[in-house]
């Protein structure tokens, strides 16, 4: 019996050590995963109703990523270039920007038309995978900070008190559900840098503390494999969080310059091995995004972001994020029991007072990126945000978290009344900070950005765990002995463990309680239905597989219907384009991402298509002349197209009708031209040079292409009409804020418009100032906003007839930021403008036009292969020539012409251009992501260094140990 005991008792350190971890993460993991699986079904979101996790960019960008990832998985896609992404792209970039995920290896068992399921899926995977990570670190660090060995570390951490590790759970659950997390998920890329974060900081952790490197390795090599863009901040917090601990540890005299090498050596290879990702990235968004990117961008930012007294309100429970940068309100909710434990890190004296300085240094530097835009753009990469500010909040949270974790820890080590004390001013001080706030913005300011409701609440809830923290430490120290001691065994009662639980079980419901309130409050934005983005790809699916093709079956389609239109008012694209076309294989201007090549960017912008903003390319209107140079064979409107015919065997997409644009030419066609154009601000001249440039002909051309019709400001019997109500009776009255004009046309023609007063070319991620354009009483479109700043077809007019035109801002009030500071106003872009100034307005000869197109030489062009990064053709040239291919110009394009390399230019400045001989010339071009080839032997080389260096150390050692 006796040898069974001791046997038994041997066998619990052990068992402890496996069970107690394992309850721990369980728990990390089941308490954000239950609180959302409440919280979806609460709101009715799938897999509990039919409203979709989707939200903000969600839905018109990422769903149609995962798609075309699911089709790439299938076979039916290219990883490195797609015919579909706009006008053809290269797809490596967005794939390691968006799509890199392990997570997304789900996606093989999903279709393009269930992708809002398998985002759900994945929101409930990540976001618990997020509480697991951070609980990782939490416990490596702090349950066994002195651990040689892992084994050590685990059988450490398995014998920290239960309050203890209860306390890291929650504090692991308040950084998974925090506002960050929730709210910016519709980045769900970037979850994938919450959770490699800690991960990261436990690998500094274990560098410095017992030399171990693979973890920091591969933990960084990792972030930046699943999401580079992320991953960098990840490396960057690495840095910091390595020089505070530096800062620290005061046995690594003597030793830090060691150390600090051995760090920047993982470092440096951790980056390499992610080189295959970054290098071809970097060059892609050189060309696209990036080209904004630099040391430059810090000089724009000047003054502050916000007053530091409204920072601490920004943590406050419900505050939903501003995703624009005028709401500018980063995500950065987290639960009101990490705050307090946060700020008991600075009251406590169980903490050396020059460690809570040094986590006063990393705090105050990681919250001063609120405050200092500087500080923001280079933890963005030294790219400005455009939307998603401080998308560094996930840094900040993760170290008020690490602060909180060492604090209320560290109270077990102060006797019973000082650690409730000290737990009572530091929850003091973080309670006392939001009231200041809150009072200032409500004040001072006069907002708030949340409801007074909340903030009260807020308050209620940093009281609430500042008692529960502070009784605990009082209870909790009695319950272990520190009082117990000094009573008689015949006298002592289990009250105290009794109020420990009772106290547990408080903490545990309020802070369940509070998670589930904030989650339902960042969630309930979810307004799109999975059954809607279905319909909307099954009809576009429908259409576009319908489309009659074009010479050798190439289709290339203008859409001026908005592809996903669930949950959107009007269905319009006037907020810029999504990406619902490249699941369909289609060749279309519609594409949204940060990767996109800048040069055709560019090229669409000075033929009138869509200005250059990090919202993608877009088609919004018929553009008769560039349509026929970029060779649009199918057109979708809502009214028949000028110089196109209806589709007799395409099916309709609601009220829009596919037509055939009789006038496009083939994918290639030669010019004996310069193949380039002194580009300006009139898109109008734009094309007609361009176009007298492919026909070989001098500029005298262009001067007969378009005329200028009379733009006056209309009278009031010219209004009369436009403005009558359904009554009969005219609408017009003093307070009618519209402004209208009468053009009178000189020509027969298509009537086209442009508005570069309202089409502010220099602001970058706006378009300018909106408005409702109507013609003759009839709504066309808006115009002015960031995917509406494109030349409008307003139908086609007779010689002598007057057109009334229509401009309605869509608030009076709306103010255009300039690139330099400036602004301009309602005022300035709309009414003080001269009728001229305002509206610039053009006739179309279709004649001219048919008769420059016949010269160009297109007739001997016959494509004979056109796939995802392969493009081969033969071609009959009549003379020597340039021979342009429609398709974006990209460095990673290489080209033959009958078996010879040649040299791919960049036809007027966004095509390809092949220089051709007279007579048969067989053509082929290939695409492979440049960077590619090098930044895989990079990657390679880095990975076998560091295992050389591992290896080597290793033995060297064990040798040691054997002397």
């Amino acid at each position: 019996m006796d040898i069974a005991c001791n046997t038994d008792k041997a066998r619990r350190p052990a068992l402890r050590a496996w069970a107690s971890p394992a309850i721990c993460y369980a728990s990390a993991f089941a308490i954000p995963f239950g609180i959302l699986v409440a919280t979806f079904a609460l709101l009715g979101i799938y897999p509990f109703g039919d409203v979709s996790v989707m939200m903000h960019d969600m839905p018109v960008q990422y769903a149609d990523y995962f798609g075309w990832l699911i089709q790439v998985m299938h076979g039916e896609g290219n990883l490195l270039y797609s015919n579909a992404a706009g006008l053809g792209g290269g797809m490596f970039s967005l794939f390691t920007y968006y799509l890199s995920s392990p997570f997304n290896t789900l996606a093989w068992f999903f279709t393009p038309e269930t992708v809002p399921q398998l985002l759900s899926w994945l929101t409930l995977l990540k976001i618990p995978a997020c509480a697991a990570a951070c609980l990782g670190f939490l416990r490596g660090r702090f349950l066994a900070p002195e651990a040689a060995t892992w084994r050590e570390a685990r059988a450490l951490a398995a014998a920290a008190p239960t309050t203890s590790q209860g306390a890291l759970v929650l504090l692991s659950c308040a950084y998974a559900l925090s506002s960050y997390v929730l709210g910016y998920a519709s980045n769900i890329m970037w979850l994938d840098g919450v959770i490699m974060a800690p991960c990261a900081l436990l690998g500094v952790w274990r560098l410095m503390q017992r030399h171990a490197c693979a973890g920091l390795f591969a933990a960084a090599a990792g972030a930046i494999w699943f999401n580079w863009y992320t991953g960098y901040m990840v490396c960057l917090l690495c840095v910091l969080y390595f020089l505070y601990e530096l800062a620290r540890r005061t046995e690594l005299r003597g030793r830090r310059l060691r150390t600090c090498g051995r760090f920047a050596a993982v470092m440096a290879l951790a980056v390499g091995a992610g080189i295959p990702v970054l290098l071809p990235t970097a060059l892609s968004l050189l060309g696209g995004k990036g080209a904004h990117a630099g040391l430059a961008s810090l000089a724009f930012e000047t003054g502050l972001a916000r007053n530091p007294l409204a920072v601490p309100d920004l943590f406050g429970i419900g505050t939903t994020p501003g995703i624009t940068t005028q709401a500018n309100r980063p995500a950065v909710v987290i639960s009101a029991f990490a705050l307090v434990g946060a700020g008991t890190f600075f009251a406590n004296k169980a903490i050396a007072g020059r460690d809570r300085v040094a986590g006063g240094v990393l705090a105050g530097f990681m919250l001063a990126s609120l405050v200092l835009p500087p500080l923001t753009t280079i933890w963005a990469g030294f790219v400005p945000e455009s939307s998603y500010t401080n998308r560094n909040g996930f840094a900040i949270l993760l170290v008020l978290v690490m602060l909180a974790a060492e604090s209320l820890l560290a109270l077990r080590r102060l006797p019973a009344r000082t650690a409730g004390v000290r737990a009572a001013v530091g929850g003091g001080i973080v309670l006392a900070a939001f009231a200041v706030s809150a009072a200032f913005l409500r004040f001072v300011k006069h907002a708030l950005p949340q409801k007074d409701e909340l903030v009260l609440l807020e308050c209620i809830l940093l009281a609430s765990f500042t008692v529960l923290i502070a009784a605990l430490a009082l209870v909790g120290k009695a319950a272990k002995g520190d009082q117990r001691a000094l009573v008689p065994p015949a006298k002592r009662t289990d009250a105290p463990k009794a109020a420990t639980y009772a106290l547990c079980a408080l903490l545990v419901a309020a802070f369940v309680g509070e998670q589930a309130f904030d989650a339902q409050a960042q969630l309930r934005k979810c307004i799109h239905t999975v059954s809607g983005y279905a319909e909307d790809l099954t009809s576009l699916e429908d259409t576009y597989s319908t489309l009659s093709a074009g010479q050798d079956g190439f289709v290339r389609v203008g859409n001026t219907s908005a592809y996903w239109s669930n949950g959107r008012k009007g269905g319009g694209k006037d907020n810029g384009s999504d990406n619902m076309a490249l699941m369909l294989a289609y060749s279309t201007f519609d594409h949204y991402s940060s990767t996109q090549e800048s040069r055709i960017q560019e090229l669409l912008r000075n033929l009138g298509y869509s200005k250059v903003t990090p919202f993608g390319t877009y088609y919004m209107s018929p553009n008769t002349v560039a349509d026929a140079l970029l060779g649009v064979t199918n057109i979708i409107d809502d009214g028949q197209p000028a110089a196109a015919q209806a589709d007799g065997s395409a099916v309709p997409r609601g009220s829009w009708r596919p037509w055939r644009n009789e006038l496009a030419l083939p994918l290639g066609w030669g010019t004996t031209g310069t193949a380039q154009v002194s580009w300006s601000d009139d898109p109008f001249a734009n094309q007609a040079a361009m176009l007298a440039d492919a026909a070989g002909l001098d500029g005298n051309a262009a001067e007969g292409l378009f005329t200028a019709p009379d733009v006056r400001d209309a009278d009031e019997t010219e209004t009369a009409g436009t403005n009558a109500a359904a009554d009969g009776s005219a609408s017009a009255s003093a307070d009618d804020v519209s402004r209208q004009f009468a053009i009178t046309a000189q020509t027969d023609g298509p009537l086209l418009l442009f508005f570069p007063t309202l089409y502010l070319d220099d602001i970058y991620y706006e378009g300018g100032i909106a408005c409702s354009l109507s013609v003759d009483g009839t709504n066309v479109q808006t115009i002015g906003r960031r995917g509406s700043c494109n030349i409008v077809y307003a139908g086609t007019v007779s010689a002598g007839q007057t057109v009334n035109v229509k401009l309605t801002p869509a608030n009076t009030a709306q103010v255009a930021y300039h690139d330099d500071g400036s602004t301009t106003t309602v005022d300035e872009a709309l009414y003080q403008p001269s009728a001229e100034e305002a509206v610039k307005a053009q006739v179309l000869d279709v004649g001219s036009l048919q008769n420059q197109l016949s010269r160009i030489d297109s007739a001997g062009f016959a494509l004979t292969a056109y796939e995802n990064g392969r493009i081969a053709a033969t071609f009959n040239a009549a003379q020597d020539e340039t021979l342009v291919i429609s398709q974006p110009y990209e460095d990673g394009w290489t080209a033959t012409v009958n078996d010879k390399p040649v040299e791919v230019q960049a036809a007027y400045d966004g095509l390809m251009g092949i220089p051709v001989q007279t007579g048969d010339n067989v053509v082929e071009l290939r695409y492979l992501t440049p960077g590619l080839v090098p930044g895989a032997v990079v990657g390679i080389a880095s990975v076998t260094l560091f295992a050389v260096w591992r290896i080597a150390a290793r033995r060297r050692s064990m040798l040691q140990d054997g002397e």
